[in-house]
């Protein structure tokens, strides 16, 4: 099994996957390259057996870190870095190079709302589909049955 953490919400093993969710994915799946979740990436202490590449060439260890050592700080205000700043920090935090710096953003925020889920500007997920939440009360479509005595039908 592989350690991964969730880039964006997906679905996977019959369960819908949150932003920054952490589970477990098939050895098998994660080895074939078309079926592996491409919305996924894998615990920084997972890649590689924990030992890490450090040059890129994908091996373990190398001549040369290029991921600064112990965990990276996210720093206050990261969203008015530069683009190329943020696609460094992402890097940085996941190991992994990203494309642009809308995955960038992806990448910093799944690790922010891991490290500090209090933080986290998602709302609490309501039990259900939320409709009774939302208004205090069943549907008002809906009549609880027993509420009304049955009428007789007159032709």
């Amino acid at each position: 099994m592989v350690k991964v953490i969730a880039n964006t919400k997906g679905y996977i093993g019959g369960v819908v996957r949150e932003l920054g969710e952490e589970f477990n994915v098939d050895d098998e799946l994660w080895a074939d390259e078309k079926k592996r979740p491409k919305w996924v990436r894998p615990v920084r202490a997972e890649l590689f057996g924990g030992k890490g590449d450090h040059d890129g060439d994908g091996k373990a260890g190398g001549s040369k870190p290029s991921l600064p050592a112990g965990p990276v700080d996210i720093p206050e205000g990261w969203q008015e870095l530069s683009a190329a700043d943020r696609k460094a920090l992402a890097r940085a935090l996941s190991g992994q190079a990203v494309a642009n710096a809308k995955d960038a953003d992806a990448v910093i925020e799944a690790e922010a709302a891991r490290r500090n889920p209090a933080a986290s500007s998602e709302a609490p997920k309501p039990e259900g589909n939320g409709v009774h939440e939302a208004l205090g009360g069943p549907a008002p479509d809906w009549v609880m049955p027993g509420a009304q005595a049955p009428q007789p039908v007159t032709d």
